[in-house]
């Protein structure tokens, strides 16, 4: 069953004005199974846009409203949900080695890691065009704040329904330090002599926080120094559960 504040959530809700979200965009959920993943990845927003239209069937303008909505939310549920089932992205793929460290997978194209399952969530639920790294360009000044404002809400709600999520991954000292800013913590921090990045851990909205400074998809960091990366975080992950 969709639960009921996703069922809100993406039939009605609307993003903030001048924000340059992109007309008949679909509010993210999450990719992956959330409802059961142990693991979350968490960025700032999402990395591509979903139209609306793209999920209407055939035939919708004659179709009864509440018919059409239904079904439009069952497959913006499954694409969602089963989204490594059906995807494979270098963003999602540097991401998997240090899943794997941690006993967890994407699961579907990624392959096997471990036994628990993670998923990706963002800060932020609304595509952006420009992308968020170029805002506030053509969009109104405080464009990120208000979107920030926005999706903060909904971030929190997911965590607190899907109470199995205990691990937060953020990938880059952006979404590290945004995370920071918009929920007011401060994540303790170190340089690891050789790797070329620091690591960020703490706790966030009660769920046990890793992150790392270098951004993976883009990273000029060695294979090896990637590996470490890897066995780092597993270790401290392993640390926070004993």
């Amino acid at each position: 069953m969709i639960p009921d504040y996703i069922r809100e959530h993406v039939l009605n809700a609307q993003p903030p004005g001048g924000c340059c979200v992109p007309e008949g965009s679909v509010p993210a959920i999450a990719e992956g199974h959330f409802t059961s993943a142990r693991v979350a990845t968490v960025g700032i927003n999402p990395h591509g846009s979903w139209n609306r239209k793209d999920f209407l069937p055939r035939g919708s303008l004659t179709m009864d409203r509440d018919d059409l909505n239904e079904r439009f939310l069952s497959r913006v549920w499954e694409e969602k949900t089963r989204y490594f089932e059906r995807n494979r992205y270098r963003y999602f793929t540097t991401l998997q080695p240090i899943l794997s460290a941690c006993g967890a997978t994407y699961g579907g194209r990624y392959g096997t890691g471990g036994p628990d399952l993670a998923c990706s969530l963002d800060l932020v639920q609304w595509p952006t065009d420009p992308l968020w790294s170029e805002l506030p360009k053509g969009c109104s000044a405080d464009a990120q704040g208000k979107l920030l404002d926005d999706g903060a809400s909904f971030f929190e709600r997911i965590l607190r329904e899907s109470g199995n999520i205990e691990l937060l991954l953020g990938n880059g000292r952006t979404v590290v330090e945004q995370f920071q800013r918009t929920f007011r913590v401060r994540f303790d921090n170190w340089k690891v002599d050789g790797l070329g990045a620091r690591i960020y851990r703490g706790d966030l909205l009660g769920r046990r926080f890793i992150g790392w400074s270098a951004f993976l998809s883009n990273s000029p960091m060695t294979r090896s120094q990637r590996a470490e990366l890897a066995r780092l975080v597993g270790e401290l992950h392993r640390e926070g559960r004993s």
